[in-house]
């Protein structure tokens, strides 16, 4: 699988042991900071919990698997963004590519009237044949220009356009790039950010259940365990069947 090297860098994936990647069920930053204050809360009840078998270890695991969550949702929200913005570049870039291939080869067509074999060497469609057809002519266009400038010159072609050529060429292949290889990639890595949010969701829902066992009878400590995210669910849900 292929991840983020800023993500392999900064945390142990090895350590996401959660093999459920479905989507999340509700907002991670809502569960990274409930999960907090249930650490918090229930650091004074560790000796009661400890009794119906939820081992401080598995509390303190708490804190990883929080960190981790919060990482890879910071990760995988940047990710998402970069995309967004290189496909919205590529989208404004693209006519203005095609623009200038097209002006540029009607120039040196007429440039090379009386020259076939460099007519012959024009990239001259690009209609049906892809992105890339399109990024390798304008690197074509430029390569041609720069081997027979004094034809270009003889009817006044502007050279500041063969650096314009290159330019544009290597900008969209760097955009296009972006936005193939992440969204290939994007895939792999949503899965793993689903995973993080399960690993959390999973360890937070054992520590409430044995926390609402415990304190069944003590209502001030019970209040810790319950979920305010699924309670205003369940009250809204409530609301809306009594209507």
């Amino acid at each position: 699988m292929k991840y983020p090297k800023e993500l392999t860098k900064s945390i142990d994936i090895s350590s996401i042991t959660t093999k459920k990647s479905s989507k999340p069920t509700q907002p991670i930053a809502v569960l990274v900071q409930e999960a907090s204050n249930l650490y918090e809360w229930c650091l004074d009840d560790r000796e009661q919990l400890q009794s119906v078998g939820l081992t401080k270890e598995k509390i303190n695991d708490l804190l990883p698997r929080i960190e981790n969550c919060r990482k890879i949702q910071a990760l995988w929200t940047k990710q998402v963004q970069t995309i967004k913005e290189s496909r919205l570049k590529w989208r404004e870039e693209l006519p203005k590519a095609m623009h200038l291939r097209k002006e540029v080869l009607a120039t040196m067509r007429f440039a090379f009237r009386n020259h076939g074999e460099l007519i012959n060497r024009l990239p001259v469609t690009t209609k049906g044949k892809g992105y890339a057809f399109l990024i390798q002519a304008l690197n074509d266009l430029a390569f041609l220009a720069k081997n027979n400038t004094s034809l270009l010159i003889s009817i006044n072609f502007d050279l500041a356009l063969i650096d314009k050529l290159e330019e544009t060429s290597d900008m969209l292949a760097e955009l296009w790039a972006i936005v193939k290889v992440e969204e290939n990639s994007n895939n792999d890595f949503k899965l793993l950010r689903n995973r993080s949010f399960w690993h959390l969701y999973q360890l937070v829902t054992e520590i409430r259940e044995a926390g609402r066992y415990v304190f069944r009878n003590n209502q001030s400590r019970y209040v810790g365990y319950i979920s305010p995210f699924w309670k205003q669910k369940r009250k809204k849900k409530s609301n809306n069947s009594a209507l």
